[in-house]
């Protein structure tokens, strides 16, 4: 009894001493990592970092950080956020945010507001920060720019997985959104809200996503295949699919296919609710008459959106200068 007793009593004091070493370690890595990138020339602080959790987790938390990148101007402030994850299986990650954060950019203010926000994140490769899989859930999601748009949602949930170096799986559901972009779209009232939307797509970048995808330039887009995108709202649903080449300066090139179901009364709900501008409704009716009278069925509509030289057409219709999709 007394050998067994020393046995359990010094493996007690070796487990001790690893939970402690290896906190030490994580401790000391942020610490560096943030002084790495003050002396890239990066806004890095904090006002205080704790590694707690013992025996069996390593509970991080990081208060008030404060990120700041001078290539791109974009700088991120929280009250805190919290990294958690098991001492024997150190390649999973929970990380839980705070209620309330804000991004500045150059061409505005974001406020990001939730009831919950976390994400769960299963590195293939913990040293380089290569992620494996990754789920991140927002409640009570609250987004809003100076600019003058904003996302509200009650559930919103984003999925990636690796299939390969540099593409990934993606998968968006949200559902109960509002949506404001002045001058285009408003459905901030309760019965003009998008019941679900959801967003099937393989994304490859030009670069592995890894630590260095926040240390030096974010990998950008290169290939979009949408699977599928599907729209819920007011009974109505929209869907579409399609791939998109993008250029080095972001420029999307490719064709995207859009199913209308009984698009007239889609239009009617929106011309009397005055969530599309006139403008915009106006445009959209000319347009779908013409492709529904040339088609052959009134009611639904494949619609091929191509985009081509900066511009999206329809048909012979030129709606516009195409989206620059960037990665800031």
């Amino acid at each position: 009894m007394k050998r067994l007793t020393i046995i359990v009593v010094v493996a007690a004091l070796a487990y001790s001493a690893y939970w402690f070493w290896s906190a030490s370690i994580q401790k000391a890595a942020i610490e560096s990592w943030f002084e790495n990138r003050r002396n890239a020339g990066w806004a890095a602080d904090y006002s205080a970092l704790k590694v707690n959790g013992f025996p069996n987790r390593l509970d991080t938390t990081i208060s008030s950080p404060r990120l700041g990148d001078p290539d791109t101007g974009v700088l991120w402030e929280s009250p805190f956020l919290q990294l958690f994850r098991l001492t024997y299986k150190p390649t999973h990650l929970i990380a839980v945010a705070a209620n309330q954060q804000t991004f500045a950019t150059p061409k505005g203010e974001l406020g990001v507001k939730t009831t919950d926000l976390r994400a769960s994140l299963e590195m293939a490769n913990l040293a380089t920060w290569t992620p494996e899989r990754l789920i991140i859930v927002a409640e009570g999601l609250d987004m809003a720019s100076t600019t003058g748009w904003a996302i509200k949602s009650d559930v919103t949930q984003l999925s990636a997985e690796i299939a390969s170096d540099t593409t990934y799986r993606i998968a968006l559901d949200t559902r109960d959104l509002n949506a404001t972009f002045p001058g285009w779209l408003d459905t901030s009232s309760d019965n003009a809200k998008i019941e679900r939307l959801f967003v099937d797509a393989d994304l490859t970048l030009s670069a592995p996503l890894n630590r260095h995808a926040v240390e030096r330039a974010r990998p950008q887009p290169k290939t979009i295949i949408l699977n599928l995108a599907e729209i819920e709202w007011n009974g109505l649903k929209l869907a579409a699919a399609g791939t998109l080449d993008v250029t080095s300066a972001g420029t999307p090139i490719g064709l995207l296919t859009l199913k209308v179901r009984n698009w007239r009364e889609m239009l009617a709900q929106e011309r009397s609710q005055n969530r599309l501008s006139h403008k915009a409704i106006n445009r959209i009716e000319l347009t779908l008459a013409l492709i529904s009278g040339l088609s052959g069925n009134p009611e639904t509509l494949d619609l091929p959106f191509e985009f081509k030289n900066g511009q999206i057409w329809l048909g012979p219709l030129n709606l516009g200068s195409a989206p620059t999709i960037i990665i800031p």
